[in-house]
């Protein structure tokens, strides 16, 4: 049984909106009203509003605090919104248990979620019967080998069509998966499908035929034309069988040529250069003599879809010997998500691995979002100029690949520091990236190591204390050079200032960066309306002596610190500015920082001048910093801490990123036998 979580994980579309607001829905009559346009949903999902708890936070993340929350109880939050995944309760005790805890929870359920497929009994049926007195969003994912769908889908939406029992319902979204296809399904509840409805349906007279079966055809294409959107494709599956690739290029050239069905989203996963050239090349040959220029509301030869507001790219390779990306922003004039993920398929790795070909030829006027599994200073520098518009920009490649040696274009604080301070409407920033090398002699590419790090295994903790304590003092000499050789990772920066003042960003997320904690509560004075913070505190502050070091090593956080630790950690000009204006900082996120040391009593009074921080979270990745982690939790509660301390364990996967390194070069000299 696939959990609720675990279902939203692998599947990258775009989520429901849930703002819409709770009001009763007319029993006889229908409201109308216009659905939010993705522009609109794309700002509300982004969690700008100071309630919302994941502000700030991608899908993935999202839906992997979901799947720790719905593994233990099968009941968890839903981009902000209570559910109730009827499957996970149906796979535990059958339709008993579903209906004694939809006795315990229908009364605050905003959500209710169905798994099904074909050979299913009816039960589903029977947990649509129930009274839902507030669910909002009926959501059913069905596994089927259909492509038309069955009476099932219709006896699903006469249930959700029942204002006896769904009275605030207003979305019915059913999920089809067959043959390499995903597919979405809205059924608006309480208002208008959407605009230009006959229009479109009309257009169908114009196609020409693919099969014998004319009926079955228009089937298929009226349901799509009601109600889809969001198409999601597997490439490689399609690949597979030369008639299942006609077959689809046909759909994908109704979707991305005409105005017929008109999707708001499409995907293409499991992808290669050549897949995407073979797209193109399918619409530009016709094969099935359609009549664009009658099909679609512009007649651009260029232009594609302009329906399309989101289109993701989920790429095995970037290029592949002479093929490259060869969608550019003339062919979605209206796109206003990009996503582009890269799963690295060694077997065939080869060419420059961060090749983006034609993407950003071109300016993307309407560009707001634009998520990228890599970035460079050259790119960084394209994007100011090429996507004036944007509000959200995410550089998330797949969590083992942040520090892979192959993404070796030169990445350093200054392109991340033109990233934060080029876009005056930026609002969300988030680089999971680690800093590549620029062969300079300023340049620092290695971290310095923490004491939390250092094994006490092999070394005596006196012996370490005496190492630790003839380290010279000069700031600039604890830095180490960088080489060629170095591994991408965290980059120390002496100095962060973002100027102009940046009075739109309100997440800020950059764990590979080091910055002393005066530098990071500095930068917060030019960005007041920030509300997370992610960074790397460089433990070695210039403004704190390192005499007090050694007996740092040894001091446990349950005792009072010493008065020299006891000093500030900031300017107190900026600590006051920062109180006066009532900062309304919400989170923080520290990695490396599970040390005794840099925790003080000075550091609790600093953070309880956020009247508004509800909790900072250190990152562990290992047992002794989770260890280090739960006595600084204790002493900051001790210590009249106004904000809690949560401690992330990722100790499991830093474990796997290591492991993963040490497999680089096994893997790279396989593609290089190739």
């Amino acid at each position: 049984m696939v959990s609720l979580s675990a279902r939203l994980k692998r599947n990258s579309l775009p989520p429901l909106s849930l703002q819409t607001p709770l009001s009763p829905r007319p029993s006889s009559s229908r409201t109308t009203s216009s659905r939010p346009s993705y522009h609109a949903r794309l700002a509300a999902s982004g969690g700008m509003s100071p309630g919302n708890s994941y502000y700030g936070r991608t899908a993935s993340e999202v839906s992997s605090e979901a799947d720790e929350t719905a593994s233990g109880s099968g009941e968890t939050l839903w981009h902000g919104a209570p559910v109730f995944d009827a499957s996970y309760w149906h796979s535990k005790g059958g339709m008993d248990l579903v209906r004694e805890k939809h006795r315990e929870m229908h009364a605050s359920v905003e959500a209710l979620t169905i798994l099904c497929s074909s050979g299913d009994s009816n039960w589903h049926l029977e947990s649509l019967a129930l009274f839902w007195p507030r669910v909002q969003i009926v959501d059913i994912e069905y596994n089927t080998r259909e492509v038309q769908p069955d009476t099932l889908a219709l006896q699903w939406l006469c249930a959700a069509q029942d204002c006896t029992l769904f009275p605030h319902a207003q979305l019915y979204r059913l999920t089809a998966r067959w043959a390499g296809c995903t597919e979405v399904f809205e059924h608006p509840l309480c208002g208008a499908f959407g605009r230009d409805l006959a229009t479109r349906l009309a257009l169908l007279d114009r196609l020409p035929p693919l099969a014998g079966n004319q009926e079955l055809e228009m089937r298929f294409y009226k349901y799509r034309v009601l109600f889809l959107t969001a198409v999601s494709f597997a490439m490689g599956a399609m690949a597979k069988t030369a008639a299942g690739s006609r077959a689809m290029e046909a759909y994908i050239t109704y979707l991305f040529k005409t105005d017929i069905f008109a999707p708001t989203s499409i995907e293409l996963t499991d992808a290669q250069p050549q897949h995407l050239q073979a797209v193109l090349a399918a619409i530009n040959a016709n094969t099935h003599n359609i009549s664009y220029d009658k099909m679609r509301a512009t007649t651009s030869t260029a232009a594609l879809q302009s329906s399309l507001r989101h289109i993701c790219f989920d790429m095995h390779n970037m290029a592949s010997g002479r093929d490259r990306i060869i969608f550019c922003a003339v062919h979605f004039p209206k796109l206003e998500s990009l996503i582009i993920r890269h799963s690295p398929d060694f077997r065939l790795l080869h060419g420059d691995t961060m090749n983006l070909g034609v993407l950003f030829s071109l300016r993307w006027p309407d560009l707001v979002e634009l998520q990228l599994p890599f970035i460079s200073d050259q790119y960084a520098k394209t994007l100011q100029s090429k996507c004036p518009a944007l509000r959200f920009l995410f550089v998330l490649p797949e969590s083992r690949y942040e520090r892979w040696t192959a993404y070796s274009q030169s990445f350093t604080p200054d392109g991340l520091h033109g990233l934060a301070t080029h876009w005056p409407t930026m609002q969300q920033l988030v680089v999971k990236y680690a800093f590549r090398h620029a062969l300079s002699t300023h340049n620092i590419d290695v971290a310095p190591m923490s004491p939390s790090r250092i094994s006490f295994g092999s070394v005596k903790r006196s012996t370490l204390s005496r190492r630790t304590s003839m380290l010279p003092i000069s700031p600039e000499s604890q830095l180490p050079t960088p080489t060629a050789d170095s591994l991408p990772g965290p980059w120390p920066r002496e100095s962060f200032s973002i100027h102009p003042k940046h009075r739109n960003l309100c997440v800020l997320r950059m764990p590979y960066l080091q910055l002393p904690f005066s530098v990071a509560l500095a930068m917060l004075v030019d960005v007041p309306q920030l509300l997370m913070l992610e960074f790397t505190p460089l433990l070695r502050d210039p403004a704190v002596p390192l005499q007090g070091l050694a007996s740092t090593l040894r001091r446990r956080v349950s005792i009072s610190p010493s008065p020299q630790l006891n000093a500030p950690f900031a300017d107190s000009n900026v600590v006051y500015q920062l109180g006066t204006a009532k900062h309304p900082l919400e989170s923080m996120v520290l990695h490396d920082a599970c040390t005794t040391r840099y925790i003080t009593t000075s550091w609790i009074q600093i953070m309880n001048t956020f009247l508004q921080l509800s909790a900072v979270s250190f990152v562990a990745t290992s047992q002794e910093d989770v260890t280090i982690g739960s006595r600084i939790k204790l002493f900051c509660s001790r210590n009249d801490a106004v904000f809690d301390v949560d401690i992330d364990d990722q100790s499991r996967a830093f474990q796997t990123r290591i492991d993963f390194t040490n497999s680089w070069g096994r893997a790279e000299g396989l593609a290089s036998a190739r």
